[in-house]
């Protein structure tokens, strides 16, 4: 019962152990040296790259009776005493995110510290106090005793006040490279005599993410067999794919066959592998391979912007893993999509050069020149129906529509082009009238545009609605969301705009609505 798991026994004690955060280091190291402490600080990142272990060694740090370079000597009372110190207190907010708790905490404050120099609290997930606790904390952190110092640590930044922020040194965990990682485990496997390949030390550090607390768990778990970790065994163990199993995919793609293609993504899907694992492999991967083709020229049936296009599509499709969907159907449709129907399609691409450079922003400008008029009402419609989303734009909408567009992808009422389009979208903001939806690729955007008539008339008699609905790029529709913000906040009022009467008068929406045109900065 003596047994302690890996990431535990592994969790570093000292500031040499932290791996992947150098500059972090550094910069906490010299603060110490220099005696320039603050009162508060916050250590954001993804999970596994080190926050808590860094604040419970820099916590020993300031307490330490003879620190060596910023760092804690581990011989004095209190380095040997750290983990029952009283004057450090680990606060987990996930469970313990009330106004209760944050008061009792600030009741406690006060007192001076028991043994060392600081009394030191460690918040973690720092994100999940409520409202009121957030309030409470920041009367704290506005005048904090002498003796006391605050380390919040989050996984998610963006959810916590801004009041709170500007009151920490703010210090970014980033992703632990994979060489580091494969270093570390390397180390651990050295320790406890693990018996394992370099290749799966390799498909561990991958799958774990940036994360070291991840791969040394999996590790942990790998270990269990008390065989010799292979890449094979991992890939039996945590339904993943191999390098090869990815070449294999990609060959068939560039090959343009289609039936292996299609084998091997049902293989997949049978062996129940893990989609995001299989997604991430597969952009890593077709990356390299773009890369080359951008250095060499050299491609055999795709070229660099197909690839290029290739990856954002495979790239979309991870967002799109929640919706009531085979998560492997969509992958099937990303490849037939970038495979030819028939072997003299594939000799005419060949011997196609290369076409220039495309920025993906520019492409509706392009077609513009080939008929203007046409894609004046487009670009009409486009910002009318933002406009008029916008109008009455509510979450209870957003809900209703989102529901419902699933129980459409299962309709066998709608035709599979629409479906198609359906499942490559998400509903972004909604109306009682409009609908906005976003696509991740440029060119499903403007197919689907294309295709508005269409796409209403089977929704709307599929739902009973009478919708007006527009397709945005990713990046068209943050901008668009960016403004709303800023003329909700300037009190602009959106009104109604007729369509029907803008585009028979064939006047430019611009000036119909140019108060809304904010400046971004």
């Amino acid at each position: 019962m003596n047994y302690k798991v890996l990431y535990r026994k592994y969790r570093p004690d000292n500031f040499e152990n932290i791996i992947g955060q150098d500059y972090i280091i550094k910069t906490l190291q010299n603060s110490i040296r220099n005696g320039n402490i603050s009162h508060a600080y916050i250590f954001s990142g993804p999970r596994g790259t080190g926050k808590t272990s860094t604040a419970k060694v820099f916590s020993k740090a300031i307490n330490c009776l003879n620190p060596v370079n910023g760092s804690p000597c581990g011989e004095c009372e209190f380095c040997k005493n750290f983990s029952e110190n009283p004057d450090i207190i680990e606060i987990d907010a996930a469970s313990n995110n009330g106004v209760d708790e944050i008061r009792n905490l600030i009741d406690n404050i006060k007192l001076t510290p028991t043994n060392g120099k600081y009394k030191v609290y460690i918040i973690d997930e720092v994100h999940m106090l409520t409202p009121n606790a957030f309030n409470a904390l920041l009367l704290t952190l506005e005048e904090p005793p002498k003796h006391s110092i605050f380390i919040l640590a989050t996984t998610n930044i963006e959810n916590v006040p801004i009041t709170i922020l500007s009151r920490c040194q703010r210090f970014d965990f980033q992703k632990i490279k994979i060489d580091d990682l494969v270093e570390r485990l390397k180390y651990v496997c050295e320790n406890e005599k693990i018996s394992i390949e370099n290749a799966a030390l390799q498909e561990i550090a991958e799958l774990s993410e940036g994360g070291m607390r991840d791969a040394l768990s999996l590790l942990d778990q790998l270990s269990k067999n008390g065989e010799k970790i292979t890449a094979d065994l991992i890939e039996k163990q945590i339904k993943t794919v191999s390098q090869k199993n990815i070449n294999d995919l990609l060959d068939s793609l560039e090959n343009n066959n289609i039936d292996n293609c299609l084998n091997l993504i049902n293989e997949y899907r049978n062996r129940a592998i893990d989609y995001k694992t299989l997604i991430k492999k597969l952009i890593t991967i077709a990356s390299k391979r773009a890369k080359n083709i951008k250095i060499t020229g050299k491609y055999i049936r795709l070229n660099f912007k197909e690839y290029k296009d290739f990856i954002f599509d495979l790239s979309a499709s991870l967002s799109r893993t929640n919706i009531n969907v085979d998560n492997f159907t969509l992958l099937e449709l990303i490849f037939l999509d970038y495979l030819e129907s028939n072997q003299e399609e594939t000799i005419v691409k060949k011997s196609t050069k290369e076409p220039k450079k495309i920025d993906e922003e520019i492409v509706e400008k392009e077609k513009v020149n080939q008929n203007t008029e046409n894609n004046i009402d487009l670009d009409n419609i486009v910002n009318i129906r933002i406009n008029n989303c916008f109008v009455n734009a509510q979450k209870q909408y957003l809900e209703k529509i989102k529901k419902e567009i699933i129980n459409l992808n299962n309709s066998l009422n709608i035709p599979g082009k629409i479906k198609t389009i359906l499942i490559d979208s998400i509903v972004v903001a909604a109306s009682d009238k409009n609908l906005i939806l976003t696509c991740g690729n440029i060119h499903n955007v403007e197919n689907s545009n294309r295709m508005l008539a269409e796409i209403e008339q089977v929704i709307n008699k599929e739902l009973n609605e009478n919708y007006k609905i527009i397709f945005l790029s990713e990046k068209r529709w943050q901008e668009e969301k960016e403004k709303y913000i800023v003329n909700v906040k300037n009190k602009y009022v959106y009104n109604y705009i007729n369509e029907d009467e803008q585009i028979m008068n064939n006047i430019d929406i611009n000036d119909v609505f140019n108060k809304s045109k904010v400046e971004i900065v």
